[in-house]
């Protein structure tokens, strides 16, 4: 299975109208808003690596209001901690957020170690080239995703930077 994440940069106030176009490109399985350099992160999973390419070259960059993507290719997955059913539940009632995170490459089994013991992380996955880590958070609302992330994430010492 090969996973991406696109990131993308569009017009304001055009997230709803490209969100619901995202979900017609048949390897996209989530999509959603974000706050932050980027205004919406899109997950891509299939069985080939040529169909992420194909729909990320000629479905999401061919959206009208986009204005730049950053993909970010997936080299491994961590096990999820939730199942399927779990994760729609999540997905439906409770506020998220995707954290990236540079470290050091030989450090990445230590962070993923340290990640895997917070309970609200939901999904890891070490990607490839300038951003290493990329993980899930689920908390009841922004206010819990903020302290874990600043109390539970950045104070880590093994980051270079978040």
């Amino acid at each position: 299975m090969t996973n991406a994440y696109v990131l993308i940069v569009n017009e304001s106030g055009k997230e709803d109208s490209i969100i619901s176009h995202l979900k017609n490109i048949p390897s996209v399985t989530n999509a959603f808003g974000a706050f932050g350099t980027y205004d919406i992160i899109t997950k891509l999973e299939s069985n080939s690596e040529q169909t992420i390419h194909h729909d990320i070259s000629y479905g999401i960059r061919k959206i009208p209001n986009i204005r730049a993507t950053l993909t970010l290719l997936v080299e491994k997955s961590e096990t999820l901690k939730i199942n399927k059913l779990e994760r729609d539940v999540l997905d439906t009632y409770m506020t998220q957020a995707f954290v990236t995170i540079h470290c050091l490459k030989s450090q990445e089994d230590l962070v993923i170690q340290h990640l895997n013991d917070i309970p609200e992380v939901i999904e890891i996955d070490m990607l490839i080239g300038n951003i290493e880590l990329i993980c899930k958070i689920a908390a009841p609302t922004y206010n819990h995703i903020s302290e874990i992330i600043s109390q539970k994430i950045r104070w880590y010492k093994i980051y270079k930077y978040n």
